[in-house]
């Protein structure tokens, strides 16, 4: 048996936030969308989404950001100042300089923290993980708060099916060094064959997608959710949760019926948020600690890929019990 790579290491995911822009819209209220046979193809005729979140001007990554980190450091009962490493996925948003780890962590307190970006598209939390993992296993480091903040509405047509499936959000996490292994293990790959599946239009910023985006995405994501299984001698019939990246809705179902696992035990925040990309697996962790749905203690698996398929991934993880006194 591989015994997970962070085990032993002490590292433990104690403490999620969560932050959706302000603008709720029922998508059963809009109108006048189009699409493609390719938007068909890859997400579905509605998506199956009820409603998307769009952000307004004041609501930018850093914003965002910042109220889910300032959330997830409220649950993990720590300061701000203490977070010494700061992590943030974004891909809508990108620029030259500078970037917006810094600013976040100056936002929330957090002066003293090495901050930086990340851009694996939606896998950006798996990759952020595993990132700060290696960081805080090294010693140097004890709290790491790794964010996804994306305005996914502004990287879709305007009037398409897409506007009706993503949404503009931010989900952090506080990975700390504190002698719990909460963190199991961690898997992380990448192929530049694959990038051509998922591109932006450089004129106008849009994604596009070739229509067999989802087959190629559910059998990466499959392949890492099956080997971080094998690398720890389990069963499907032993993980409590799968939560994985949301994606689309021909995506969910493919991937259910690749991996024959039981939908109840599917946790997703998809269908009534939206897709929020690299934000999707913290966001939906922590509404659903919030609601009662997922409890402390149970195996949890978190598959992902995104830029298309060239980056893909899986966490395997507890959340543990509060009653433990941290060091």
């Amino acid at each position: 048996m591989h015994q997970g790579r962070w085990i032993g290491k002490g590292l433990e995911l104690c403490g999620f936030g969560h932050y959706f822009a302000r603008r709720r819209v029922e998508n059963s209220a809009v109108s006048g969308i189009s699409t493609t046979p390719d938007e068909v193809k890859v997400l579905g005729r509605t998506g199956g989404v009820t409603a998307h979140h769009v952000a307004d001007d004041t609501e930018d990554v850093g914003y965002m950001a910042a109220q889910a980190a300032r959330e997830a450091c409220r649950a993990a009962g720590l300061d701000p100042k203490d977070v010494d490493l700061l992590i943030l996925s974004n891909w809508t948003d990108r620029w030259c300089a500078p970037e917006w780890a810094p600013l976040i962590a100056m936002q929330i307190g957090a002066d003293k923290a090495l901050a930086f970006d990340i851009c694996q598209g939606c896998a950006g939390f798996v990759h952020g993980v595993h990132t700060a993992a290696m960081y805080l296993s090294a010693g140097d480091y004890q709290h790491a708060m790794v964010i996804g903040s994306e305005r996914f509405s502004r990287r879709v047509r305007p009037g398409s099916t897409g506007e009706l499936v993503v949404s503009d959000a931010a989900g952090a996490a506080v990975l700390s060094r504190n002698g719990r292994d909460g963190l199991i293990d961690s898997v992380m790959h990448t192929t530049g064959t694959l990038a051509h599946t998922t591109t932006v239009d450089p004129r106008t910023g849009w994604v596009r997608s070739q229509r067999q985006l989802n087959d190629l995405a559910v059998i990466a994501i499959a392949d890492a959710f099956q080997e971080i299984l094998e690398r720890n001698d389990l069963g499907h019939d032993e993980v409590d949760w799968l939560i994985p990246h949301a994606a689309t809705e021909p995506f969910q179902e493919g991937l259910r019926q690749r991996l024959a696992f039981p939908p109840a035990k599917i946790l997703s925040n998809f269908f009534t948020r939206g897709n929020t990309s690299s934000a999707s697996i913290p966001s939906t962790l922590s509404e659903a600690l919030e609601t009662g749905r997922a409890h402390r203690g149970e195996l949890i698996a978190s598959p992902s890929l995104g830029g298309g398929v060239w980056s893909y991934g899986c966490l395997l993880y507890r959340i543990l019990p509060d009653e433990t006194t941290r060091d």
